[in-house]
């Protein structure tokens, strides 16, 4: 059979589910701006318009008849996705071409805050109170139903882009602002605060049957943005603690209607009990799935290409590890230099990965979101202390030395 699988505007930090699908025989579709990095990977290419731009400007149904074009001459087994946005553009595709994987209807869920938090609240899922708005005054209106302190967020963005913490009337003006200047949509939701420590479930489904793969632990910067600091697998949670995450994670993806896809499912364990924080019906971003391997020896993009291949998937451990990352989200000004430190060859068994994202020349500002991480690094090793202490040492083999700017 020919594995002939379409990625939709991959993420470079995502390559191990391009590498992985090789692996498995695919032969790999990239639909992308031919600007893209990746765009030459591509065994096969359909170039198309900026899909963010698309998104934005109402030109999604342009790229959905390219993609159906092209399958009629060169049949597709999977169309895959690793941003938000694009679920209801795969559900859709899937729908029209009969593949597996997202519908229609569960990617138009899982895409929008709103449609979920209704989802969620109309199967009695765990989750805060909210409310949608449009206005400034609907906000206001809002905050005094749900009471401080809450969390305004655009309905349609990830990685915390304009997610801010309002502890009081006087902050919800920069907080609408902030989510009004980042949606694509003009959706808006405010949501009471969850306060607890943040933890999220990797998992997969396969025809409507969930399996969680790894609890993990989340550091999360202080009020009032959210930027990732750190994340360790697996959680360090009590097992009965642990058993009400997944119970709440699973009822939480049959609710949006996801029925064959792997997710990351975020929650915060407070006073009351687990509770949703929000569903990406994908893989993990910032190298969770780097992070699971590591720890379990599941590649969540080998159990992707079975599910949407109508296979079951392969989920037994095969090792027990603890896999810790570190992000760099701090300095600003100009990068002056990326230096790299000597890491000791002893290290490179613990030494997962190191990524930069910056390069000399580009001028940083100070961090708004998960979008401004700087730097990640990822080690394993089989005790939790020795992990730290390995992610620890990889920070400082990597420094980004920066001029200050007038800003």
């Amino acid at each position: 059979m020919n594995f002939r699988t379409l990625f939709i505007r991959p993420l470079r930090e995502r390559e191990l589910g391009l590498t992985t699908f090789l692996r498995r025989g695919a032969e790999i579709v990239i639909a992308d701006h031919p600007s893209s990095d990746l765009f030459g990977l591509a065994d096969r290419q359909i170039p198309v318009p900026s899909p963010p731009e698309a998104f934005r400007n109402g030109g999604m149904a342009e790229i959905e008849e390219r993609v159906v074009s092209f399958a009629r001459r060169f049949p597709l087994t999977a169309v895959t996705a690793d941003f938000d946005y694009l679920l209801p553009l795969v559900g859709r595709l899937n729908d029209r071409l009969g593949l597996r994987g997202h519908t229609g209807a569960s990617g138009t869920v899982c895409a929008s805050k709103v449609r979920q938090r209704a989802a969620l609240d109309a199967a009695g899922v765990p989750s805060p109170g909210w409310r949608a708005f449009t206005t400034r005054a609907e906000l206001s209106a809002a905050a005094r139903e749900l009471g401080f302190p809450l969390v305004v967020k655009p309905g349609d963005r990830s990685n915390s882009a304009a997610v801010r913490y309002v502890a009081r009337e006087a902050e919800l003006d920069a907080a609408y602002a902030a989510a009004v200047e980042q949606s694509w949509t003009g959706e808006y939701l405010v949501e009471q605060y969850l306060d607890g420590p943040e933890v999220s479930v990797e998992a997969i489904t396969f025809r409507g049957c969930t399996e969680v793969i790894a609890v993990t632990d989340k550091e999360i910067g202080q009020p009032p943005r959210f930027l990732k600091l750190g994340a360790e697998v697996p959680s360090r949670l009590p097992s009965d603690v642990l058993d009400g995450v997944r119970e709440v994670a699973v009822a939480a993806i049959a609710a949006l209607g996801v029925t064959d896809s792997p997710s990351h499912t975020e929650l915060r364990i407070t006073a009351e009990g687990p509770k949703v924080v929000e569903v990406n019906a994908r893989v993990g971003g910032l190298f969770l799935a780097q992070m699971v391997q590591a720890a379990t020896g599941v590649n969540l993009y080998d159990a992707w290409f079975d599910v949407v291949h109508g296979r079951p998937p392969r989920l037994a451990p095969t090792r027990s590890a603890v896999a810790v990352r570190r992000c760099v989200s701090d300095g600003a000004g100009e990068v002056a230099a990326v230096d790299v430190g000597t890491q000791p060859v002893e290290e490179a068994e613990r030494h997962v990965l190191t990524r930069c994202h910056v390069k000399p020349g580009a001028v940083l500002k100070p961090a708004e979101d998960n979008f401004d991480v700087r730097a990640v690094h990822v080690a394993a090793a089989p005790t939790r202390e020795e992990a730290v202490a390995a992610a620890e040492r990889l920070v400082g083999t990597l420094g980004i030395r920066v001029r200050e700017l007038q800003w």
